[in-house]
C-alpha cells in the first residue's frame, strides 16, 4: 500500500466528515417567529414554509415568508382580523433552488418535491405521500401542532399554486409579488380560501372534481333552500341572470367545474376570478372559519367561576376582548338570565346585596356584529362567559316598632346574623354606641329599651356581630 496515497484518502476523508457535518448542522429545519398577537390557545395560527431555498437564501425566505403573510392579511376579511393571528416561518433546505417545470423542462432537488403541472405552467403540487405533504404535516407537528393555517412558499418568480389537497395553500414567491402588485386577493389569497374555509372553486372549465357543495357552490334552485338565502334581496330573481349587476348576491350560474346545473352566489368572487376581492357569501365563510379557531374573550376576571360571597363588597368582573378593525363586537351582562341596562362595557361592577343570598349567576355574551355575516347557525360569533356565585350576607331588618307601658318601645331585628347581633343607638346619627349583645333565635331578635325616663336617645341600628 502506498503510504503517500493512503494519507491523501485519510485527509480526503477528513474533509469530506467536516463538511458533511457542517452541511447536515446547517441543513436541520428550524421555526422563526414573524409575528405574534397572543397565545397559540387563541389565536388563528399562520405557518409558512419554505420549499426551493437552498441554505443560503433561507434568510431571504424569512423576508418572503413575512411579506406573504402581510400580503394575505391585507386583504378582506382577513384584514379585519389580522390581530387575531400569529405567524411563523419554518425554515428548511433544499439542496436546489425553485421547483420542477417539465414543460420547460427544468428539475430542481427540493425538499417537497414541489412541480408545476406539464400543461398548465400555473398548477403547483407535491406528493400527497411522504416525500412532499407527509413531510409538511411532520415539520407541523414538531414545531407548531397547534397551527390553523399552512402556507407552503415555493422559491420561484412563475406565479402559480394550489390548495395542496385540501390541506396545504400552496404559492409561488411570484404569486405572492403578482397579488401585492394587483392588491386584490389572486392566488394567495385563492388558495387559503380552499383551506381555511373550505370555499369551492368557481370555474366553468371542466375538470374531474367530486360534484360536493361548498359554501360558495350548490345545485341548490329552491329560493328557500338555498344556503346563502340571507343574502339575496327578495327582489334578485333566482337564477339570476348574468347580466343583473356586481356585487349583487343572487344565484348565478355556473360554478364547481360545470357551465351548468352548478350556481355561485356572485356574479365575480377571488374564488373564481382573480384580482377580484372575495365576494359577500365567501367573505362570511372566511370570517366564520376564523372564529372556528378563535373565540373573542381572550381572558376573564374573576379567573374563578364558582364565587363564595359572605360581604356586602362590590365585585367587578371584567373581560379582555380581541377586537377587529373596525370593532363590531358588543357586550351584554345578565344576572339570572336578566339583561341588565346600560351594563354593556368589558367590565361590569355587583353589588352583592342586589341579588340577595342564595345561588346567583352572573353572565357576559360577547358577539361580533360584524356586517360581514348573516348567517350564523352555530353562533360562532357569540360566546358567554358565566360566574357562579354563592350568596350568603349576614342580612338585619329594623321593623315592627311599637311603645310600651312606661314609656318603653321595643323594635325587631330579622335577618341573618350566624354570630350575634349588636345594637346601638345615637342621639346625632355620628356618635353611636352599643346597647345590647345577643343572639337571633329562629332568625329574629325582640329589643326593648330597660328604661325612658331622661334618654335622649331617638336613633337605633343593628350590626352583625365579628
Amino acid at each position: 500500500m502506498n503510504p503517500i496515497r493512503c494519507g491523501c484518502v485519510a485527509v480526503w476523508l477528513v474533509i469530506a466528515v467536516l463538511i458533511c457535518g457542517s452541511a447536515c448542522a446547517f441543513a436541520q429545519p428550524s421555526m422563526q417567529t414573524l409575528f405574534t398577537n397572543g397565545p397559540t390557545s387563541n389565536r388563528l395560527n399562520i405557518v409558512v414554509l419554505s420549499e426551493g431555498y437552498t441554505s443560503s437564501q433561507l434568510g431571504q425566505f424569512v423576508l418572503d415568508a413575512g411579506n406573504t403573510v402581510s400580503v394575505l392579511l391585507s386583504h378582506p376579511p382577513y384584514q379585519e382580523y389580522s390581530n387575531y393571528c400569529n405567524a411563523y416561518a419554518i425554515k428548511v433546505a433544499s439542496n436546489e433552488s425553485g421547483s420542477d417545470h417539465p414543460s420547460w423542462p427544468q428539475s430542481r432537488d427540493t425538499y417537497f418535491n414541489s412541480t408545476f403541472d406539464p400543461y398548465q405552467d400555473l398548477y403547483i403540487t407535491i406528493p400527497a405521500d411522504s416525500t412532499g405533504q407527509g413531510r409538511v404535516d411532520a415539520l407541523l407537528q414538531q414545531f407548531m401542532p397547534k397551527y390553523h393555517l399552512a402556507i407552503l412558499l415555493v422559491n420561484d418568480s412563475t406565479a402559480g399554486g394550489s390548495d395542496g389537497s385540501d390541506k396545504t395553500a400552496i404559492a409561488s414567491t411570484g404569486a405572492v409579488l403578482a397579488e401585492m402588485l394587483a392588491g386584490q386577493p389572486r392566488i394567495l389569497s385563492h388558495e387559503t380560501g380552499h383551506v381555511l374555509a373550505n370555499l369551492g372553486d368557481e370555474y366553468t372549465d371542466t375538470y374531474p372534481f367530486p360534484d360536493t357543495e361548498e359554501p360558495n357552490t350548490t345545485r341548490e334552485t329552491n329560493r328557500v333552500a338555498i344556503k346563502w338565502r340571507a343574502w339575496i334581496s327578495a327582489s334578485t330573481p333566482v337564477p339570476t341572470p348574468v347580466d343583473f349587476g356586481e356585487g349583487i348576491v343572487g344565484l348565478f350560474e355556473g360554478a364547481h367545474y360545470h357551465t351548468t346545473g352548478w350556481y355561485r352566489p356572485e356574479l365575480n368572487c377571488a374564488m373564481g376570478s382573480p384580482g377580484l376581492p372575495f365576494c359577500h357569501v365567501c367573505s362570511e365563510a372566511l370570517v366564520l372559519a376564523i372564529y372556528q379557531r378563535v373565540r373573542p374573550v381572550d381572558g376573564f376576571s374573576p379567573t374563578n367561576k364558582n364565587l363564595t360571597i359572605t360581604n356586602s363588597q362590590a365585585v367587578t368582573f371584567g373581560l379582555t376582548l380581541l377586537q377587529p378593525v373596525p370593532n363590531y363586537l358588543g357586550v351584554q351582562w345578565y344576572t339570572n338570565g336578566l339583561a341588565l341596562s346600560g351594563a354593556t362595557n368589558a367590565t361590569f361592577t355587583l353589588s352583592p346585596l342586589s341579588l340577595g343570598n342564595g345561588n346567583q349567576l352572573v353572565s357576559a355574551v360577547v358577539k361580533d356584529h360584524t356586517p360581514r355575516v348573516l348567517n350564523d347557525p352555530t353562533n360562532l360569533l357569540s360566546q358567554t362567559n358565566s360566574w357562579s356565585l354563592s350568596v350568603s350576607i349576614p342580612q338585619l331588618r329594623l321593623d315592627s316598632s311599637r311603645w310600651l307601658t312606661g314609656g318603653k318601645f321595643a323594635f325587631r331585628i330579622s335577618g341573618y346574623a350566624p354570630h350575634g347581633v349588636i345594637v346601638q343607638s345615637a342621639t346625632n346619627l355620628s356618635n353611636w354606641g352599643p346597647v345590647a349583645t345577643n343572639p337571633l333565635v329562629n332568625g329574629q331578635l325582640w329589643y326593648t329599651n330597660s328604661s325612658a325616663s331622661g334618654s335622649l336617645r331617638r336613633f337605633y341600628r343593628a350590626s352583625t356581630s365579628p
